[in-house]
Order: structure tokens, then sequence, then C-alpha cells
């Protein structure tokens, strides 16, 4: 069902667990929205508003080792996150605890995804926050106009009391979101992606979280060596030239409050040539457009696959195979790759 653009939104987008477990990204990216709108934070938004400051400070500023369960449709993975805050900046380490063995590390402004199942390790940076998303000013029409905020008490969960932020959308075009804050810490303890319908299509959930006052350095350090893996970076050239040898592709339907993060060329470890990847954000939600010239005999994407909340939508335009991907609704990935085109 998923082929190999399924790896590549792991890789490019820097391990799709890693952002929203550690609120580096989406929630990051939601918080510059907020902070940006006091205008309209009223009627319950002001509450979950200083909710989100205080999840996204404490991620950045906390020592924490956790472990935490994944769902996503029928897949489910444990997976172990240590993250440190000193005078010397943040380190991160993600690791896989059940099936393919996986790491992430961020150390600075560079993010390492360590893949054995493909004998490859993919290096990129970790953009700032103010790159990587739109800022919104003013009143923060654009967010006030996608999602409906609510705060309520959360249940318990890894033994902790939460408070519960509902982020409800207010098209079609994206999910909804609940995420449990742990009360005392202000950390996200718990994600879940809603459908239109109420049905959880993915979820995060810690089982265990500790704050220890000091993390060693082993702690930090990859288990996986990879000395003999190929290395392969991600090169973000065409986030202001373009890429010589691609051609330059355009979206011409987004749904309101989406714009463009980036651009990049995308190494891909079972692939001889770059892809071109566009990756669009409304600061919470977030999909991807990968556009590859079709140099192989294999049977291209076309139409719509799904897994838990990620869909994807694949149309062949011009000799290339152009992939959507994301988790958003499908009707949202089909729109878009039906509006991709050559410029």
């Amino acid at each position: 069902m998923f082929g190999w653009w399924a790896i590549t939104a792991v890789a490019t987008n820097i391990f799709l667990l890693l952002k929203r477990v550690c609120c580096r990204q989406f929630l990051t990216a939601a918080t510059l929205f907020f902070l940006t709108a006091p205008a309209w934070a009223e009627n319950g938004e002001s509450e979950a508003l200083a909710w989100l400051q205080r999840m996204v400070e404490a991620a950045q500023s906390q020592n924490y080792d956790g472990t935490f369960i994944y769902r996503s449709g029928d897949q489910m993975e444990s997976m172990r996150v240590i993250h440190r805050a000193d005078a010397n900046g943040e380190r991160e380490r993600l690791v896989s605890l059940s099936g393919v063995a996986r790491e992430v590390l961020r150390t600075g402004s560079q993010v390492i995804c360590i893949l054995p199942d493909n004998q490859s390790i993919i290096v990129g940076a970790s953009h700032p926050r103010s790159r990587s998303f739109p800022r919104v000013s003013g009143k923060g029409d654009l967010f006030k106009q996608s999602y409906l905020l609510q705060v309520s008490d959360g249940q318990r969960v890894a033994g902790r009391n939460t408070k519960t932020i509902h982020m409800e959308p207010r098209d079609q075009y994206r999910y909804g979101h609940r995420l449990s804050v742990d009360r005392k810490s202000g950390l996200l303890l718990k994600t879940e992606v809603v459908g239109r319908k109420g049905e959880v299509l993915e979820q995060i959930v810690y089982t265990s979280l500790s704050l220890p006052d000091e993390i060693p350095d082993s702690l930090l350090e990859p288990a996986i060596r990879g000395e003999h893996f190929k290395r392969y970076t991600i090169d973000d050239a065409l986030s202001k030239k373009g890429a010589p040898g691609l051609t330059s592709w355009k979206v011409k339907w987004l749904p309101a409050g989406f714009t463009m993060g980036e651009r990049t060329q995308a190494p891909i470890p079972t692939r001889s040539a770059p892809v071109e990847h566009l990756f669009y954000s409304d600061g919470l939600a977030s999909f991807s457009v990968y556009i590859e010239k079709i140099t192989e005999v294999k049977e291209p994407l076309k139409g719509a696959s799904r897994m838990g909340a990620m869909n994807a939508f694949g149309v062949v335009l011009e000799r290339s195979q152009v992939t959507v991907v994301g988790e958003v609704p499908e009707m949202t990935v089909r729109t878009v790759a039906e509006s991709v085109s050559p410029q």
C-alpha cells in the first residue's frame, strides 16, 4: 500500500514522531500563531493559549526521559525519547523499541536519522521555527479561521494529572487534535488525531516519564553506529534558487491557512536520483508534495492510499510521479495533487 514515499515522509520530515512528541514544530508553530493573536483569545481560548505556551516552553527547557506508544491504524510501535537542556543547548534522542530499529538524534541545528532497514543515515538541518513555519501577525485571523480551541480537565496519563486542549477544525480539509498536558510539568503526554466522526485515527501516549536533574552523554549517543551505512544529506538549496535538472512545479490550490514552509531536494535511500519536496503547514496540520522523474520501469502510484491518519494521493504528469502525503483528509491530498502542474 505504501511505497518509497512513506520512507521519504519519515526521513525528510525528520521523523514525524520527533516533531509531534517533542513539540518541536507543529506545536511550537501553533504557539507562534497564538502568541501573536491576543485580540481573539476569548471564550476559553485564552486558557488554551496559556497551556500551549507552557507546554512548548516545558519541552524546550526541561530534562525528560520517557517511553510512549504510537498507534496509527493497525500499526503500533513503542518508542523512547530522551531530552536534555542545559547551558550548551538542547540534545535529543528518539529510539524505536519495537519493530525495525531506528534512531533519530538532534544536536543544535543538526538532525540525524539512522535507518538500519535501509542501511542508510539521513542528515538534515533542524530549521529555525521562523523558517520552517509561517508567522502570523496581527489578530491571527488565518489560524482562527482554521481551528476552534477549548480546554477541559483530562484523564491521568503515565500516572500524572492532565489538562486536555481540544483543537476542532472549522473545515473539512484538516483533522481535529486533542493534546493532553501534564498539569505539573507542562509536558505533552498524549496526542490524538481525530476524524470528522470523532474517531481516533492516530494516538501517541506516554506510558512512563521521568524528569531527572541530569542526563549523561551516554544516553544521548546512538546504539546503532552505522559505520558502513550510506549517508544522505538533505539539500535545502531549493529553498532559494531551485536545483538544476528538476522542473519547477507549482501547487495551484491550497486549503485556507496553509503556506509553504520549505522547498528541498530530498535524497531517497531506494532511488538513484533526488526528489523535489515541497512542505506545507497551517502551523498544526501539514502535508508534503514529492515530485520524482520516472526513470525506472516501475508501477507509478495513481490514486489514493491510506495508513491511519496519513493519506496519500498520486498522479503522473510530464513523465513525473507527483505524490502528496500528510496527516490530512483524503480530499485534501487529492485536491492538492490534482492542482500540481509544471510551470
